[in-house]
C-alpha cells in the first residue's frame, strides 16, 4: 500500500502521458496496418502563405502577380511541399544504403526518362521544324497590337465590335495601356517571343496579313493583332544544328518526364488553397 502515493505522482508525470499517448498512436496504426498518419496526405495553403508568396514575387518584379502568376507561386509552393513529404516517407533523411538506391534509380529516371533513348533523325527534324527560331531560322514580322486585359475581363461581343472599329480604321482609344511597344517593324520571331511569350509569337504564324484579328494570348492576356509584314525563316540543316537539337528535345522529354511523375505524385494528395475550396 505504500507504493500507491508514488504511483498516483507517477501517473501526473507529463512524461508518462506523453508516453501514453504515443503507445496509442502506435497501437493505432498497428491495427490498421497503416504506417502513414492520413493526415500527411492534407496540404492547405493558407492566407498567410499566399501573401508570403505574394510578398516574395513583389520583392522580386517590384509588382503584383497577376492571377497566372500566383496559381504557378502555388502550385510551386505544393510541388515542394509533396517532394519533401514524399522524400521524407522513403526515408531520404537517413543514411542507407538502400534508400541511396532507390534515389539514385529515381533521380536517374526523372533526369533521363525517354531522353536515355536515341531520337532518331525524323522525331529531331520534327522537333526542328516546329522550333526553327531556337536555331537561327526565324521569320520577321511588322505588326501593331492593341492589349484588351486579361483573359475574361472584356466579353466576346465587345472584343468583335472593338475588332471591326479597328479594320475600319479607328484606333483611337482603342484597348487598354500597357508598357509594350504597340507596334513592331522588322522584329524577328524570338524578339516577339522574349516580349509577348512564346505562345503569343507561334499564334502571329497563322494569322492571316492585312487585317486585325485575335484575341492572341500572351503572357499579359490578350491582344488584338494586325501583321502588316511577315517573312518566313528558313528552317536550317538538321546536321548543322543536329547536337543542339539534341540536346533540347533531350531536355524537354525529361522535364515532360518529370511532370508526369509530379501529377501522379500529386493525385494522391488532398490539396486546400485558402479562397479556392
Amino acid at each position: 500500500m505504500a507504493e500507491t502515493p508514488r504511483l498516483k505522482k507517477l501517473l501526473k508525470e507529463p512524461l508518462v502521458h506523453f508516453l501514453g499517448g504515443a503507445l496509442l498512436v502506435f497501437g493505432f496504426f498497428w491495427a490498421t496496418g497503416s504506417d502513414r498518419d492520413p493526415a500527411d496526405y492534407a496540404i492547405a495553403v493558407d492566407a498567410t502563405d499566399i501573401d508570403r508568396l505574394r510578398a516574395g514575387w513583389i520583392r522580386n518584379f517590384r509588382r503584383e502577380p497577376t492571377a497566372t502568376e500566383l496559381d504557378g507561386l502555388i502550385d510551386q509552393e505544393i510541388r515542394e511541399e509533396i517532394y519533401y513529404r514524399e522524400a521524407l516517407r522513403l526515408g531520404l533523411d537517413r543514411n542507407d544504403p538502400v534508400i541511396r538506391r532507390r534515389l539514385f534509380t529515381k533521380m536517374r529516371f526523372l533526369r533521363n526518362a525517354e531522353a536515355d533513348l536515341e531520337p532518331a533523325d525524323a522525331v529531331l527534324q520534327q522537333w526542328l521544324e516546329e522550333n526553327p527560331e531556337k536555331y537561327g531560322g526565324t521569320g520577321q514580322f511588322d505588326l501593331e497590337q492593341v492589349y484588351l486585359g486579361q483573359a475574361g475581363e472584356m466579353d466576346e461581343n465587345r472584343i468583335a465590335q472593338l475588332r471591326d472599329r479597328l479594320n475600319a480604321g479607328q484606333k483611337e482609344n482603342a484597348g487598354k495601356a500597357i508598357s509594350l511597344p504597340e507596334s513592331l517593324q522588322a522584329t524577328e520571331t524570338e524578339t516577339v517571343a522574349r516580349l509577348f511569350g512564346e505562345g503569343f509569337a507561334r499564334a502571329l504564324g497563322e494569322l492571316p496579313v492585312g487585317s486585325w484579328e485575335g484575341p492572341v494570348l500572351s503572357g499579359f492576356g490578350l491582344h488584338l493583332v494586325k501583321i502588316a509584314n511577315r517573312k518566313a525563316g528558313t528552317i536550317p540543316v538538321l546536321d548543322d544544328v543536329r547536337q543542339q537539337v539534341r540536346n533540347d528535345w533531350r531536355a524537354a522529354e525529361t522535364q515532360k518526364a518529370e511532370e508526369g511523375e509530379y501529377q501522379k505524385l500529386r493525385g494522391q494528395y488532398d490539396i486546400r488553397i485558402a479562397g479556392q475550396d
